[in-house]
């Protein structure tokens, strides 16, 4: 019996000791989780304070990208050869500009890290026109466009009656699948229509019908089929997709002069005021891009003037311009280890009349 006892101690003792070497390597590790959480979460909270101390120095920098936006567009069209047009290939739309050119005031310049002051900004220039406006774009050019960006023919037309309602400031609902106040206050959670002009075009994402699928352009899905309002109407003949997979976030603006810059718009707003027609849009693009067949390089043959466009006067030729006059500045303003971005929207006018529209964080 006592030598049973005996050899149960040193067994006994050493389960003990075991047991407490987990424990102590568990609250080791559990130690090393909180120091590393806590760690992380300084790093976090440092970071923060950074940005918030720099927040004014950043706006300011947003500012300042802004305003050399404004004057990279105004000394563009000082430019003599590329006067009296916009197009992909010059120095504000990130092109090579006119590298041989004398007269080129943007030689050696980048729109990447520009110093001001104790920090840097990075500015990209989007002209609106190369887009439809939203507004201002009649209902069958929007139920092609629709199309064009891969809506089914008989979803478009519910789905340009619901946007027309959207920016109309009535309360009668179109006919084919329109929607007012009272559709959407009874979603879940419920809202206000806006019954006025578009703002932005994300606030399609909003409209009965549009899908973020149909809004970025990619695995496109059809809108419910019917509702208020009575049949649908009858729609445009079948439109094939444009084959680019472009959704309406590439053919749509809220702000602009309402015609499009045949230089800068992609294929799929051609096509749609082409109506439709891909050999014409094709034409345009193999002409404006040049030999290499891309665009914003140096080998892009822009049309100076209307007179250049083929096929201008058979479709779409009023609809059509050569400049742009509204664009898009988006900034990127640095100080150390502190970023923002910022966008605003300038209108280009008459000699230094440029006025700044918006601006606002991102």
């Amino acid at each position: 019996m006592r030598a049973c006892l005996n050899t149960a101690a040193p067994n006994s003792r050493r389960a003990l000791g075991g047991a407490a070497l987990v424990i102590v390597l568990v609250l080791v590790l559990a130690m090393a989780v909180i120091a590393g959480a806590f760690a992380y979460a300084m790093k976090v909270e440092a970071r923060l304070a950074v940005n918030t101390q720099s927040t004014p120095e950043l706006e300011w920098l947003g500012r300042s990208g802004v305003e050399y936006a404004k004057w990279v567009l105004d000394q563009q069209r000082k430019i003599p050869d590329q006067a009296g047009f916009d197009s992909l290939k010059q120095f504000w739309a990130g092109g090579p500009g006119s590298p041989e050119s004398v007269d080129d005031p943007f030689a050696g310049m980048s729109l990447k890290d520009i110093p001001i002051g104790e920090g840097f900004v990075s500015i990209e220039i989007i002209d609106q026109e190369r887009r439809l406006n939203l507004n201002t774009t009649s209902e069958p050019v929007l139920e092609l466009a629709l199309q064009v960006a891969g809506v089914g023919a008989s979803d478009a037309g519910a789905v340009t009656a619901a946007i027309a309602d959207w920016r109309d400031r009535d309360d009668l609902e179109h006919v084919g699948g329109g929607a007012e106040k009272s559709y959407y206050l009874s979603l879940s959670p419920p809202y206000v229509p806006k019954d006025g002009a578009f703002d932005d075009p994300s606030e399609l994402l909003k409209v009965r019908g549009v899908t973020p699928a149909m809004y970025w352009g990619a695995g496109l899905a059809p809108p419910p089929q019917n509702g208020p309002g009575g049949p649908r109407r009858q729609p445009l003949g079948s439109i094939a997709p444009d084959e680019s997979g472009a959704g309406l976030v590439d053919l749509f603006c809220a702000i602009s002069v309402g015609r499009v810059n045949v230089n800068t718009a992609p294929p799929a707003v051609l096509r749609v005021l082409l109506g439709g027609d891909p050999n014409l849009t094709q034409q345009i693009i193999q002409k404006r891009a040049g030999a290499d067949g891309v665009d914003g390089t140096e080998d892009d043959l822009p049309f100076r003037s209307m007179a250049e466009l083929p096929g201008a006067g058979v479709a779409g030729g009023s609809l059509f311009t050569v400049q742009s006059s509204t664009f898009e500045i988006r900034v990127e303003a640095r100080i150390g280890s502190a970023r923002r971005r910022y966008v605003g929207i300038l209108r280009r006018g008459a000699a230094r009349d440029s006025q700044v529209m918006l601006f606002h964080p991102l």
